[in-house]
């Protein structure tokens, strides 16, 4: 992934919490399988993993020893139009943020698979009934099993860009804001959210 220097964010904690809050990921391996899932991240010892499930008739998983994969972790996003700004001339372009990590993807046992299960669901649907033990647990997780496969990315590598116009002058980021508000979509209203929340790009600038 191309990150200008301005664009970048390279603390692990602020890519960490863009991966929990934007979790739905695209899961990429070398042979060009493709997977939309959610992942979540969690420290095994030393490393970093980033863990999800697939279904158990996802041929993707199916090769997975070591294999190298990048996951793509994509937030909010919007066109800029060139009027927008306050000076002239400029271009076109889209603004946007992201998150990649590349790492060694596997598969998981069924106890993991279950563990990582628990963890979205935690996550996700906490309250959701769940099962408590017995005969009845056993049924629910052997169902689950059945459907469904844990895959493990042991990231190497992370990459963020914000890539939102925070270069510009004053006016035109202002100028720029106002637009965004202006068209009423939105792509471009989660956008400004997320520039407000972290004050990039913003007319306070």
């Amino acid at each position: 992934m191309l990150v200008p220097a301005p664009f970048a964010f390279k603390e692990q904690s602020e890519q960490l919490a863009f991966i929990d809050e934007y979790a739905f990921a695209i899961l990429i391996s070398q042979d060009l399988q493709a997977t939309h899932i959610p992942l979540l991240a969690r420290q095994d010892g030393v490393d970093l993993v980033l863990e999800g499930h697939v279904a158990r008739g996802n041929p993707h998983w199916k090769k997975l020893d070591n294999t190298e994969s990048l996951a793509v972790f994509a937030g909010p996003h919007a066109y800029i139009s060139p009027t927008w700004y306050a000076s002239a001339p400029n271009v076109p372009t889209w603004n946007y943020v992201a998150v990649h990590a590349k790492g060694q993807l596997n598969a998981l046992d069924d106890a993991a698979t279950l563990e990582v299960v628990d963890r979205i669901m935690d996550k996700f649907e906490p309250d959701m009934a769940r099962p408590a033990n017995g005969s009845d647990q056993a049924d629910y997780q052997q169902k689950l099993l059945r459907g469904i496969v844990g895959i493990q990315l042991r990231v190497t590598s992370l990459e963020g860009v914000r890539k939102l116009g925070q270069h510009k002058s004053a006016a035109d980021k202002a100028s720029v804001y106002n637009g965004l508000l202006d068209t009423n979509r939105h792509d471009a209203l989660d956008l400004v959210n997320y520039m407000q929340r972290h004050q990039i790009a913003c007319p306070e600038d």
